[in-house]
């Protein structure tokens, strides 16, 4: 058993550091649980300025953003972390080398998620529709994170 649970470990899946963009950082017991375990890096920004600022500078596997924040709509917010939190997995002066340039869209990649308090089949579409990694409903723990990265049970053939 202990080395299942070293391979379902968070970062033996590549997540090492996790963004929480959440004006109500109360909502996230289990990463902070797991960020004191020293499981994984956590860092919360509690608004969107913040969070623009942030992924200028910083690179993280997985973002939270909250659908609702003070100075914006996380969907908002979205357009403004895009450039930044997806390009730094091919640019080498954002990141580092990731992954190699021949194999661009093939690998662990950063992934944004919105999050909701409330399911609204129109915030779902709208935010899978802006190439978000998912759209989650509250109450959202690590588990559900760590089931984006795990690797599926079906194998594709080259």
């Amino acid at each position: 058993m202990d080395s299942f649970s070293h391979d379902n470990s968070l970062r033996s899946i590549g997540i090492n550091e996790i963004v929480i963009v959440d004006a109500t950082c109360d909502r996230y017991g289990d990463f902070v649980q797991a960020a004191q375990a020293g499981e994984v890096g956590l860092h919360f920004c509690v608004d969107g300025r913040s969070a623009v600022r942030l992924s200028r500078r910083f690179r993280a596997d997985a973002w939270l953003v909250a659908s609702d924040l003070p100075d914006m709509s996380g969907f908002d917010l979205l357009d403004m972390l895009s450039s930044h939190v997806l390009q730094g997995d091919v640019d080498p002066l954002l990141s580092g080398a990731r992954i190699s340039l021949d194999r661009v869209g093939h690998g662990r990649h950063a992934g944004i998620f919105i999050v909701s308090d409330t399911y609204r089949l129109e915030d779902e579409q709208r935010a899978l529709a802006s190439g978000v990694a998912g759209y989650l409903v509250r109450p959202i723990t690590l588990d559900v994170i760590r089931a984006t990265r795990m690797p599926s049970e079906v194998s594709v053939l080259s």
